[in-house]
């Protein structure tokens, strides 16, 4: 009966659907319901920006995918960050085939401890165009196109486009938990920037202008970080007026699946290291997903127990019969394949994984990158 459930069970049911609501319907459902198909811009002077530290082996397969490009008008930098392998003398040896590639060497220097972020910063001051695309070496354009239709992000005098970097698909389940982690964050982030709330981009698959990097100061306030070259960036620079995602799939940028459970894990909780210099209204945001989600469930949990099971069938049924999809098919919108029939158990295991190694960085602080 009504009258024998506490009021506060049900004002919490009802508080965790309308935020859950507000999210599905004002921001997921851009994505989901917004075709993603752009105009290439073929012509649009660009350099692709790569920071590289050991990756020869992975930098022979990406420069010739990255020459093929169907573009007018580019060059490839390539930054050498101190490699122990044979990363610089690669270079050398393929710059003759390759007229556009740019390879830049930072040597060594046992003074001075760093991540990526002053490599990257060597590689933006170096590019010769106005309009940069970043990516990593352990990645691969999906085609031709990718260059030219991140590219078409730029019109309009957008200075910075989002975009997606999917892993590999591989049996196993890491594999499968990563391609999950990196789908659902995608669809949080894209959705967000076309909502007008751009609050990170990845860069594995990212583009800005050359004097929006060189004028923020986050690039220099966070050096000291382990990490957050990228998203930290994207958080300082990026508005609504400024900003565009695209998730046309021929923007797409596949990157190299992580090998174990340990080091995804290890890189995971990296990324957390970066959270608390968003800025305030984002962080409220984030945190209020899943919250709403976990209350939601947990609300559901004890009207089944108590035995309030109409209750418990409405949260229930709005969750599955109106959120999911509109989830599901913003996450088809980024290729997830048949692992959008997964969605609720993995979000379910998310829900107790996220917090669990968000307490772990507390404790034990993360190694640096590489």
């Amino acid at each position: 009966m009504l009258s024998l459930i506490a009021p506060y069970v049900l004002y919490t049911l009802i508080a965790a659907l309308v935020i859950l609501a507000f999210f599905h319907f004002v921001i997921f459902s851009r994505l989901a319901f917004k075709h993603p198909r752009v105009e290439p811009d073929r012509d649009l002077p660009v350099s692709i920006v790569v920071c590289a530290r050991n990756e020869s082996n992975s930098l022979q397969q990406l420069i010739p995918l990255l020459m093929d490009q169907d573009h007018a008008e580019f060059e490839v930098v390539v930054v050498n960050d101190r490699s122990e392998d044979d990363t610089w003398e690669m270079l050398q040896w393929m710059k003759p085939n390759h007229p556009r590639l740019r390879p830049v060497n930072i040597q060594a220097d046992e003074k001075f401890s760093y991540g990526k972020k002053i490599a990257l910063g060597v590689g933006i001051r170096s590019a010769k165009y106005a309009h940069v695309l970043l990516t990593d070496a352990d990645c691969m354009p999906v085609g031709r196109e990718w260059a030219s239709t991140m590219c078409a992000g730029f019109r309009n005098g957008k200075k910075v486009v989002i975009a997606f970097s999917p892993y590999e698909k591989q049996s196993g389940f890491t594999n499968l938990i990563e391609r999950f982690d990196g789908i659902s964050k995608a669809m949080q982030y894209i959705s967000f920037a076309q909502a007008g709330f751009p609050y990170m981009g990845v860069g594995r698959n990212l583009g800005y202008t050359q004097d929006m990097f060189l004028t923020a100061k986050g690039p220099r306030r966070h050096s000291a970080l382990m990490s957050g070259d990228d998203d930290l960036f994207i958080n300082e620079v990026a508005r609504a007026n400024n900003t565009t995602s695209v998730s046309d799939g021929r923007s797409f940028m596949t990157t190299r699946a992580t090998p174990d459970l340990a080091t995804w894990i290890r890189r995971k909780r990296r990324h957390y290291t970066t959270a608390r210099f968003y800025r305030f209204g984002h962080q409220v945001l984030l945190t209020l997903l899943p919250f709403a989600r976990f209350l939601l469930w947990a609300t559901v949990a004890y009207l089944l127990i108590t035995g309030h099971y109409m209750h418990a069938l409405i949260g229930v049924a709005v969750e599955i019969l109106i959120f999911l999809p509109i989830r599901m098919l913003a996450m088809r919108r980024l290729g997830a394949g048949g692992i959008i029939w997964l969605t609720l158990p993995l979000e379910w295991l998310f829900l107790l994984l996220e917090p669990s190694l968000y307490i772990s960085t507390l404790l034990i602080k993360p190694r640096r990158w590489k």
